[in-house]
């Protein structure tokens, strides 16, 4: 079968579902290309923006960049001849990658000529990282974005939710049939966790010794992510036998005075992936206090057991492998620490319990499940396990969206 992704931004190199599920695809077998634009999302500042139009390859599977007409920056872009790439591809499966994009128009007009093809948009936006102004997320999600896919999706075969809340917003925000709407989620990136160096040399590069329990965290640190409650809380944890490793830009300049307070905090600034997996694996617990990051899936494929703010695109990452934090205080950050750091038991039922939960959410899971809903469009094991009341509590009044405090 041959599957063609439409993503509006590449950003080479990294573990986002992008660069990934295509490669996973890959692996089962099928012909695999992505297009997207000339255009990464420019996430990290010091990361080349634009690329040549043409081919290339990633992770072995092929990449077309077709030129933009311009662009709505991290929205979306306009694609200069992506109805003539289409045709020339000939897809038995399209997967369009988000439905708030005008590529969609694009992708459900060659669905309506080429009734055959299988076509299935994903949807990564919930409200926690959405527009945060209320009227002008009820503009954009709720009567610009809604009327346009009342009128453009009949032909959509099914809608993919990356989390179980972003299936909900696919539904509550955009007016979705329920049918049609499946959790397939970002998956762990089984194939590629070699850690670059080990344990021994890890330590040593990092002036760490075996007896020391170490804590990560990462990704763009800014105001919003709430890491000065993460360091707060460590200082007051009395152990000297702990360190704290933070990854990432730090961008919030209050953070960088508050590191600077504890020589127990070791920030090593932005790392690439292989260096990234390498600190994953080699750390004992990670803690995200905020929001979803794909930085989760590399963890829970690491076998990391994690401390993560609970709401609905956190809620099917902990299977009795860790814990959740619902208020998000610094006294709450430092109580689920100070549990794990004092239960060492605890720490090794949690990994064993990950590793078993990253098995569950791989990549070759998902692609399994994406190719197999292009047989059979009704729920699979993936959907039927992690959207129910187990892991999954729409009722929770941060469910949706994690309150700002």
């Amino acid at each position: 079968m041959k599957i063609v992704h439409v993503a509006q931004y590449l950003n080479p190199g990294m573990g986002y579902q992008e660069n990934l599920l295509p490669y996973y695809q890959q692996q089962l077998g099928h012909e695999v290309v992505l297009i997207t634009s000339t255009l990464s999302s420019g996430f990290n500042q010091k990361a080349k923006r634009k690329f040549p139009a043409g081919e290339t390859l990633e992770h072995g599977f092929r990449v077309i960049r077709l030129p933009v007409w311009g662009e709505l920056k991290d929205k979306f872009v306009l694609f200069k001849g992506l109805a003539r790439i289409l045709e020339q591809e000939k897809p038995d499966y399209i997967w369009q990658h988000m439905p708030t994009t005008l590529s969609v128009r694009t992708v459900c007009q060659y669905k309506k000529s080429h009734p055959d093809v299988f076509l299935a948009i994903d949807n990564h936006a919930d409200l926690t990282i959405s527009i945060h102004n209320r009227f002008l997320k009820t503009v954009y999600y709720n009567g610009i974005w809604k009327t346009l896919l009342r009128l453009w999706t009949k032909p959509v075969d099914l809608f993919f939710g990356v989390t179980p809340s972003r299936c909900l917003f696919l539904e509550e925000e955009l007016g979705i049939d329920p049918d049609k709407i499946r959790l397939l989620p970002i998956g762990t990136d089984t194939d590629h966790f070699q850690p670059v160096i080990d344990r021994a040399q890890f330590l040593a590069s990092h002036h760490l010794t075996e007896d020391q329990i170490l804590i990560v965290h990462g990704g763009k640190m800014t105001r919003d992510k709430q890491v000065d409650r993460i360091v707060r809380a460590f200082q007051r944890i009395p152990n000297s036998n702990v360190r704290l490793i933070l990854f990432g830009s730090i961008e919030d300049p209050s953070l960088q005075t508050l590191i600077n307070q504890d020589s127990r905090v070791l920030a090593l600034g932005w790392l690439n992936r292989q260096d990234t997996l390498t600190v994953l694996i080699h750390s004992h617990f990670g803690i995200w206090n905020t929001r979803h990051t794909t930085l989760l899936e590399d963890s829970l494929a690491a076998g990391l057991p994690l401390v993560l703010r609970y709401y609905g695109s956190t809620c099917h990452l902990i299977d009795d492998s860790g814990l959740f934090l619902y208020e998000g205080s610094i006294h709450e950050i430092q109580e689920k620490m100070q549990l794990l750091i004092d239960h060492p038991e605890l720490l090794a039922a949690f990994r064993s319990a990950t590793q078993q939960l990253g098995q569950a959410l791989s990549y070759p899971a998902i692609a399994q499940e994406s190719v197999a809903y292009a047989q059979s469009p009704g729920p699979l094991a993936i959907h039927q396990t992690f959207m129910t009341d187990r892991f999954s509590d729409p009722g929770y009044e941060q469910y949706r969206k994690i309150r700002e405090s």
